[in-house]
């Protein structure tokens, strides 16, 4: 399919933060789940660690069934409002409501508390995808400008990691006051599970209501027959020609191995906190309120970064800042010393990634691009986030698994000495090994502002009508 809609040009500020207002909704969304949700699960829903860990692994999955559906899908749209807006505005009231529902810690039996908690799972990641991946593929037909693509993703990265501040920062507090309203901590999580939904749900609506998408290119295509099932086989038959494409190969591998340890890693955090460092509700949403501030911050300056030594320094170097984050926890005593060095350390990492990936995902679809005339974005935003979901359902069992393993006991304020060493070594070295393996591929991206610039100069040629030395995609395709 292709689409014209993107354009060379200079994207205003105003469209920059517009766009950027959306991705507030998937800080918070994404990281109230990750940094909270195992926790809630093991300590005030008393659900075994394993078993925490699968619901979410199960769930996942599920998701990387979603992905590329709901990629092609909205690839596909024929929408008089656009391809990517009406899937957002739908799909954010959806994303509110089930994330309120996943703090909810009914009255029920053992084994349909485990089933309420992987359906209402399935629908939050559903609801995520319907969000998440129209917004991200609405950015690639904003500007087809390699800086431009940068700034706008450092917008959106910022903003995202606005929304994770308030993600991370706020939530222990808000569960503690709202018990002490309540009297009970069950109604502290619900409570606050709401007020994040409704958050999440605002800023999606305020970022499609003030936004303008590009006309549906599709509008002027002869109309496509098919449903589901249509969608699917064609999905699969583009991913395999997408799977040629050597820099969105490299970049599907660091997306699945950087997001085993990131879902890990920040599932852990809480437990590492709260059990390793002794720290209490205000201590530990003072440490998450630090490390919200330094991702806001570094997002800014690794996007600056990148735009004076290239994409894939700044996400190598973020990956070597990741690893040193983690190995502070082993390498320094127990302090706050310690936890203020690595949470650094973990925000240029964080940063290093999301602010480059989906910007260099963008730059790699012009590789099919120059092939065959089409503008593959949504597909590759689908790829992308299915591995990252793979990475995410496997970063999530591995988690309940090592807590299980060290002998973490659910629902309990005591844990034994040899648990909390457990959790100490867990979080510094399995996420340290993942993350050396995750720098492999990413040093081995073959796409740098230059090989972009004379990709781009070839399909300006063959648009024009000029024949292009099939030779010059050689490297790029498997």
């Amino acid at each position: 399919m292709k689409n014209t809609s993107g354009e060379h040009k200079k994207l205003s500020s105003s469209v920059l933060f517009r766009y950027g207002v959306g991705a507030v909704g998937e800080g918070i969304g994404y990281n109230v789940f990750f940094s909270f949700f195992s926790y809630f699960l093991t300590v005030e829903a008393g659900i075994a660690p394993a078993i925490a860990g699968l619901i979410s692994g199960v769930a996942v999955l599920w998701d990387a069934v979603t992905d590329p559906l709901i990629g092609s899908m909205s690839d596909k749209s024929r929408n008089p409002k656009g391809r990517r807006m009406p899937y957002i505005m739908s799909g954010s009231i959806l994303f509110g409501l089930s994330i309120a529902l996943l703090f909810f810690n009914w009255n029920l039996p053992g084994t349909l508390k485990v089933i309420y908690y992987i359906v209402i799972n399935m629908v939050y990641w559903l609801a995520l995808t319907t969000c998440v991946v129209p917004h991200i593929s609405l950015g690639s037909e904003l500007t087809e400008d390699f800086d431009e693509r940068t700034k706008l993703r450092t917008w959106a990265v910022t903003l995202m990691n606005i929304g994770t501040l308030i993600a991370v920062g706020t939530p222990l507090l808000l569960v503690k006051a709202f018990t002490n309203i309540a009297g009970s901590s069950s109604a502290g999580w619900a409570a606050a599970g709401i007020i994040y939904g409704v958050l999440t749900a605002l800023v999606y609506q305020i970022c499609c209501r003030t936004l303008k998408e590009p006309r549906n290119p599709n509008l002027d295509l002869p109309e496509e027959k098919g449903g589901v099932q249509a969608a699917l086989k064609e999905f699969f038959g583009n991913a395999k020609v997408a799977f040629r494409n050597k820099a969105l190969g490299k970049l599907i591998a660091v997306t699945f191995f950087l997001n085993i340890m990131v879902t890990f890693g920040t599932a852990l955090a809480i437990y590492l906190l709260t059990f390793v460092f002794g720290f209490n509700e205000e201590q530990s949403s003072l440490v998450y309120t630090l490390q919200g501030v330094f991702v806001v911050i570094t997002a800014v300056l690794v996007g600056y970064a990148a735009q004076k030594i290239g994409k894939k320094a700044a996400m190598s170097g973020g990956i070597l800042f990741y690893i040193a984050g983690f190995l502070v926890i082993i390498l320094l005593p127990v302090s706050w010393t310690s936890i203020i060095i690595s949470i650094a350390l973990y925000a240029f990492g964080n940063s290093g990634y999301w602010t480059m990936i989906y910007a260099m995902s963008y730059d790699a679809a012009i590789v099919e691009q120059l092939r065959s005339g089409e503008k593959p974005d949504g597909l590759y935003t689908s790829l992308i986030g299915l591995f990252m979901k793979f990475g995410n359902a496997l970063g999530s069992v591995l988690c309940g698994v090592g807590l299980q393993l060290i002998g973490f006991v659910e629902g309990s304020d005591v844990q034994t000495a040899s648990a909390v060493t457990g959790i100490r070594y867990l979080y510094a070295l399995v996420p340290s090994a993942i993350m050396v393996v995750t720098l492999v591929f990413a040093l081995a991206y073959p796409l740098t502002r230059e090989k972009y610039a004379s990709l781009a100069a070839a399909l300006e040629k063959k648009q024009r009508g000029e024949p292009v030395d099939p030779a010059i995609l050689k490297p790029y395709i498997r």
